[in-house]
């Protein structure tokens, strides 16, 4: 199947993603939780809530400067593409062109 149909039928999401057991990002993803459970541990609950929202913005803008990040990435390779399909007339001309 083409891309363009996987996308169509929804099988394409890029925005899925697993994180492996093991890797880095599993190792500090987990680090992070044991230090936000310590730190939970220590907070009224007034800050709890204050930094469960600082925590929720945070998240939000992470969303839109990966979807931002996403479509510059798309659209950078699509301009690359399009850049090598195009007519481009360099300094010199090489053999395979005509004159």
């Amino acid at each position: 199947m083409f891309v363009l149909q996987d996308l169509w039928h929804g099988n394409v999401t890029p925005s899925e993603r697993y994180v492996r057991r093991g890797s880095e990002y599993h190792k500090v993803s987990q680090k992070m939780c044991d230090e936000m459970d310590n730190l939970l541990k220590l907070l009224s609950p007034e800050a709890k809530k204050q930094l469960e929202l600082v925590g929720k913005l945070k998240d939000d803008m992470m969303l839109l400067s990966e979807e931002d990040t996403f479509i510059y990435g798309f659209r950078l390779g699509a301009s690359m593409i399009l850049d090598v399909i195009g007519t481009y007339q360099g300094q010199f001309r090489y053999f395979q062109e005509s004159q």
